[in-house]
């Protein structure tokens, strides 16, 4: 592709017109073009940008509750086939990322029995004694009630050693003026006790306070003796229960908290060692809470919180239902597909913002939706910043070092030795090999010479590295190269959009001359139009194979790009400092409008061809080969049979005055 492709002077092409009777366009009719049957495959209000459609699609709207009900009816779908209550599957659902399919295949095809996936989700069976019980009359203990003996708990003063009193008034003392667990240990330091016996005083002092709030407290399970009614409470399958409010207080908590309370669990300690439980040790209860617990006991704005962190986890797996929000951030409407059909299909929102609904892009026709994505996450800084830290770090060769070192490079300074700032091994960026430049085991003669690389005696593992290294880099260049021209279109589309302005305020001063002009700002809409496919058309310039059709379509870019040109020129040319008057494009109103014709029927064929497969072939990722190598020093394009830039950039590795490409020039470095 070559990136200088204007003319020095506006190239006027055949429209067809009798010059000889040109009056100077004051007096052509448009109707005119009808007779001219040249372009008679252009249609100007067929869709563009893919097939716009309006009836394989639903509407979502989040502020009707449309998208919960979306929600709701998959999980719906699932309860039948799992055996679980809708809380429970969404649940799994949650689990698996919201993938149906992925969910089934887990719970019925895998080795594990649905039993051993309930267990590692969270989800027991209910015991079929439960049926049997009757709500009213079958009370169960409260697991969140904590009752204390005071005989048993060894906390009397009067059973108590004159040295456990003293222990006692220091850590009552100390925990009654707000003092932490570490704290008090620190304070105790120096003194004639035990850590694990100020330990088993702290743990005493604070059971103490826990039982006297729960004697005070107003609970279900406080009245009674720790236990509740279960139509007074809820029993989770897992066999632990709580009474209403107690369950409420929990809840609260973890809704406060955030999206954890998604992942909510029982948490009742089931271990029975005498040890500090821990969650990593297992010693604390998996069953989760499901859905119908937090709408049975939250209410108001806390169940609303809830409502809505279930709803934004389904949300962002919603494309695997064919759920597309719209691109405009302010606008809260969705759309799904009918249809799983790829298709590219271009939905239009009420905020008149366009998307394709395969891929929530804005429209990208003719590149596929994979190749948009792709360029998309190319484009992002994460994957920048990858391909720098591959392009200008390496890993120590020392086996026993390992770490990442940044090659501190400048345009004076090549030098290939390096010195590992951890262990101060003595290595070459070249070969990754120790830097050994002189005795009978010598592999470098400078420090700007490597004889291995240049005989090419690298280690298997270098050589694939430095092969993964030379791909990344040319898809880099690539990459910037396509940007590059993209960038180019953009300045285009500014400077006629400040051109259509201009225009537009021009002829509204001359009163009843806008339809005159129509032919005018007609061209400025196509030459946007046209600039626009032209930044889709080099993203498939990206991705397009290196065969026979590359050739054919790289010409029909030039081509576009020299129609396109002409057209501009026509209507702001260059190095004029001066704006063409009215008059002036009034006069050249023919040859305006007839290139005009020209360039749309030119991108509509083009389009087409590239849609179809006839002018070029789009794989899902850049070829290895190509046709030529971008320098990002100078930005020019060269051929691969130029080795080395005009500004002494090599192509392998980007580096100016190269000295593994250039040998030759270490003995500049060397005077």
């Amino acid at each position: 592709m070559d990136d200088d492709l204007n003319t020095d002077e506006p190239q006027i092409l055949d429209d067809g017109w009798d010059d000889e009777n040109d009056d100077g366009g004051a007096d052509w009719d448009e109707e005119d073009d009808s007779k001219n049957t040249e372009w008679d495959g252009w249609d100007e209000k067929e869709e563009e940008d893919g097939k716009e459609i309006g009836s394989s699609y639903n509407t979502v709207r989040e502020s009707k509750g449309q998208l919960q009900k979306e929600m709701d009816k998959i999980v719906e779908g699932v309860v039948d086939v799992l055996a679980l209550s809708p809380g429970q599957v969404e649940i799994a659902l949650r689990e698996h990322k919201w993938k149906k399919d992925v969910l089934e295949t887990a719970w019925f095809h895998k080795d594990d029995s649905p039993i051993e996936m309930r267990k590692k989700i969270g989800l027991s069976l209910c015991p079929d004694e439960w049926d049997e019980q009757d709500e009213a009359t079958t009370a169960v203990p409260c697991c969140s009630y904590v009752s204390f003996d005071d005989k048993s708990s060894g906390s009397s003063k009067r059973e108590m050693k004159a040295a456990q009193k003293e222990l006692y008034s220091y850590v009552f003392g100390y925990s009654n003026k707000g003092m932490s667990q570490a704290n008090i240990l620190r304070k105790m330091r120096g003194k004639k006790f035990k850590v694990g016996d100020v330990m088993k005083m702290i743990q005493i002092v604070t059971s103490e306070k826990l039982a006297s709030s729960i004697e005070g407290s107003s609970t279900l399970c406080s009245k009674n003796g720790g236990k509740f009614m279960l139509k007074d409470g809820h029993r989770l399958n897992c066999g632990h229960g709580r009474c209403a409010d107690c369950w409420r207080s929990m809840l609260e908590a973890a809704v406060n908290s955030g999206k954890d309370a998604l992942t909510l669990k029982c948490n009742h300690i089931t271990c029975k060692k005498n040890h500090q439980h821990k969650f990593i040790l297992g010693c604390f209860c998996q069953e989760r809470v499901p859905r119908e617990v937090f709408e049975k006991y939250l209410k108001g704005p806390l169940l609303e919180k809830y409502r809505k962190m279930a709803l934004d986890t389904f949300l962002e797996y919603a494309d695997n239902f064919n759920l597309r929000p719209c691109p405009n951030p302010k606008c809260n409407i969705w759309y799904k597909k009918k249809s799983a059909k790829n298709e590219q299909e271009v939905v239009t929102c009420e905020c008149s913002q366009r998307m394709c609904l395969d891929c929530g892009l804005p429209p990208h026709v003719p590149i596929p939706c994979s190749n948009a994505l792709d360029w998309k996450r190319r484009s992002s800084g994460d994957v920048q910043t990858e391909i720098w830290r591959i392009m200008n770090t390496a890993t120590c060769p020392n086996r026993n070092c390992g770490v990442v070192i940044k090659r501190e490079i400048d345009d004076k300074d090549r030098c290939l030795h390096m010195i590992c700032s951890q262990c101060k091994y003595h290595w070459c960026w070249a070969c990754r090999e120790e830097f050994r430049p002189g005795g009978k085991n010598k592999n470098h003669d400078n420090f700007y010479h490597c004889k291995l690389y240049e005989e090419g005696k690298l280690r298997p593992e270098v050589k694939q590295s430095n092969s993964k290294l030379e791909r990344v880099r040319r898809e880099a260049a690539n990459f910037k190269w396509c940007e590059h021209l993209r960038g180019c279109c953009d300045k285009d589309i500014m400077s006629l959009a400040e051109l259509q302005k201009s225009l537009e305020a021009r002829v509204s001063v001359s009163a009843g001359e806008g339809g005159k002009f129509k032919f005018l700002f007609d061209a400025i809409s196509k030459l946007i139009q046209a600039n626009e496919d032209k930044k889709r058309l080099y993203i498939v310039a990206f991705y397009a194979a290196m065969d026979n059709k590359k050739q054919l379509f790289e010409f029909q870019l030039k081509d576009m790009a020299e129609k396109t040109n002409t057209l501009l020129k026509m209507l702001q040319p260059p190095n004029q400092k001066k704006q063409k008057t009215l008059e002036d494009y009034e006069k050249d109103g023919k040859s305006i409008h007839a290139t005009t014709k020209i360039v749309s029927a030119f991108l509509h064929k083009l389009r087409r061809d590239v849609k179809n497969g006839d002018c070029v072939t789009i794989l899902d990722k850049p070829d290895d080969k190509s046709t030529g190598w971008f320098c990002m020093n100078c930005k020019k394009m060269n051929s691969f049979e130029k080795f080395i830039c005009e500004c002494q950039t090599c192509q392998v590795h980007g580096e100016k005055r190269c000295l593994r490409c250039n040998p030759e020039m270490h003995v500049h470095y060397l005077d």
